[in-house]
């Protein structure tokens, strides 16, 4: 009988079987050739003497095998308990190498201490990489997440429907798109889309009101250590329901991921924050919330201060802004010591503060390294550790910039990059809402207006009315599901109003006949009777990394893209031939 090289056990012994695989480890132990055969299955430990021991002696590591043989008991000093098969192996009878190997450029076998081959060699050899226990584990564990989600959006009445990957260019909106060249229409281009977004709410103009997919979604980002080219996105849409539809909807999915493939339960319903409580609060619209440290507004505690670095500030009309870490500080070194707070405040510096300042509680009271900074806020003690509830042990850190946002965002960044560091975490996944964000931001150069998510955002009723006259107050139905300080994903209630769709665009500084090229077709479907909807992506990759307690999505993709964006397995993108460009697409490279 056939096996895979995970599927024996001692029920199995005595038995006749086959196994397919690859030599992953080979041991000559002289009178008997010992092979663990692997496949993404598992290993069984295989015996070679006599004369197929002579056979044997030729096969290398990585070659692919076919064995019978027969299962027998392993002896008890040699059993492998934390092998599935350890129990047994099989004495082979028979054998024939079906492919030789290459000698690997790196161990495929994960031992602890053993060494790990960097990154850049493992995604050049990312077939070999998938052989690994650890990868095939990560990909059975994505499997595992992209069925439940299927099965739960299938049992909730969804239908499951692709949208096209070859649409319009949309290049007004800002964002970069990857442009694919027509040959039948020389000179013209279709976008790989960067998510399914016009297409489904097109959907739902089509009366299907419950829609969902698993999309490959495509955009041409800056590199980013959790960025890719192309990405994989839970969408979905519905028609004639509201955000609190939508939401439950993904808080239920999330309820039967970790019941299903985490094996634990997960408390609903998740907390909800609006985007001006996440900036004022946590410096960011991503708030990490399984640390509690609050960024604490202390200006007037600090008003009449000697302390230069902050007076400056303060009597220039800015803002002083503090967070306390619980992190049982005493002076001494430690995971929080002088050395890293030095590092933290060359980050304040890259992060747009001109400095940072950090003290920690001593004896009830401020110290500092040197003392002299302590020294000089004294006459502000008081106000200081009864503002920031601060105790003995404590860590605070002081930002001071006549920019409110550029204080909260360089201090939201250290506060999770210190709380990280300290670890003393309330919930291992503190999940929650950002509800409300802008409509519009400006550009910091321009100063135009610009979406802050997507142009199809609805406004909420309560701000619509400033849409003519003070735009920047308007804010959007717009959601992100966060967790631990990770944007999972975003979703939105669309604009269903075909006026309502063209005026927003039009703040956006887009012309009418702009609009009409890049988005005429679009505003045209509204037109034909459009239902109140909307819906959301969530990030697939993102969140299975998470879930596996990673923080690294490549390693939950079979072939990605390197830090640089390029395919270590093909040495993709690569130039093509100009009379190939010429002839097939009509296009001209100049010089670079």
């Amino acid at each position: 009988m056939e096996f895979s090289c995970g599927d024996l056990n001692e029920s199995h012994i005595g038995a006749q079987v086959t196994l397919y695989g690859w030599c992953r480890y080979i041991r000559d132990h002289g009178g008997k050739l010992f092979v663990d055969l692997s496949d993404m299955h598992g290993s069984t430990q295989l015996v070679f003497e006599k004369g197929i021991k002579k056979e044997a002696d030729k096969l290398g590591k990585e070659y692919v095998i076919r064995i019978s043989g027969t299962v027998e008991k392993r002896d008890e000093d040699t059993v492998d308990q934390t092998n599935p098969t350890g129990r047994v192996e099989v004495y082979v009878k028979s054998m024939d190498v079906i492919s030789e190997s290459a000698v690997p450029p790196f161990e495929l076998i994960d031992e602890k201490g053993r060494f790990l081959a960097n990154e850049e060699l493992r995604l050049r050899y990312r077939y070999l990489d998938l052989r690994r226990k650890p990868m095939i584990s990560n990909m059975i564990f994505r499997d595992k997440i992209t069925k439940a989600i299927r099965r739960f959006f299938w049992e909730n009445g969804f239908m499951e429907l692709e949208t096209p990957y070859l649409v319009k260019d949309n290049y007004e909106t800002g964002s970069r798109t990857l442009i694919v060249p027509s040959r039948q229409e020389k000179g013209e281009f279709y976008a790989l889309a960067q998510s399914p977004q016009i297409y489904k709410q097109i959907l739902m103009i089509a009366g299907f009101d419950k829609y969902f997919q698993i999309a490959r979604c495509f955009r041409d980002e800056d590199p980013r250590e959790d960025r890719q080219l192309e990405h994989t996105q839970i969408d979905f849409e519905v028609a004639f329901k509201d955000e609190k539809y939508i939401q439950d909807i993904v808080e239920r999915m999330f309820v039967n991921i970790f019941n299903e493939v985490l094996g634990r339960e997960l408390k609903r319903p998740f907390l909800h924050m609006k985007y001006e409580d996440a900036m004022r609060m946590y410096g960011s619209d991503k708030p990490d919330l399984r640390f509690d440290n609050k960024i604490t507004d202390i200006t007037n505690e600090l008003k009449g201060t000697d302390y230069n670095v902050v007076k400056r500030v303060v009597e220039a009309g800015g803002y002083v802004k503090a967070v306390a870490f619980d992190a049982k500080f005493d002076g001494n070194e430690g995971s929080i010591d002088k050395n890293y707070m030095q590092k933290m405040i060359a980050l304040a510096k890259l992060f747009g503060l001109r400095g940072l300042t950090w003290l920690y509680v001593k004896d009830n009271a401020i110290r500092s390294d040197p003392e002299s900074i302590a020294n000089s806020l004294r006459e502000c003690e008081t106000g200081i550790l009864r503002k920031l509830d601060a105790k003995e042990g404590d860590i605070i850190i002081i930002g001071a910039d006549l920019s409110e946002k550029v204080l909260l965002d360089a201090l939201g960044r250290l506060r999770k990059s210190i709380g990280g560091r300290i670890g003393i975490f309330n919930t291992e996944y503190s999940f929650v809402w950002v509800d409300e964000f802008p409509l519009f931001e400006a550009d910091e150069v321009t100063g135009k207006l610009l979406p802050a998510h997507n142009p199809f955002t609805s406004p909420t009723a309560s701000t619509i009315k400033f849409l003519d006259k003070s735009p920047e107050k308007v804010r959007g139905r717009q959601y992100d599901l966060v967790l631990n300080g990770n944007e999972l994903g975003s979703g939105a209630i669309r604009i269903n109003d075909p006026k309502m769709q063209r005026k927003i665009m039009e703040l956006f500084g887009m012309s009418d006949s702009a609009v009409d090229k890049s988005f005429g077709f679009f505003i045209e479907a509204l037109s034909y009777g459009a239902p109140p909807e909307g819906g959301m992506g969530l990030g697939l990759d993102r969140i299975t990394a998470m879930l596996a307690g990673s923080g690294n999505i490549r390693d939950f993709i079979l072939f990605p893209k390197n830090k640089r964006f390029e395919s270590s397995v093909d040495m993709s993108p690569t130039a093509i031939d100009q009379k190939r460009l010429e002839n097939d697409y009509n296009l001209e490279l100049k010089d670079i």
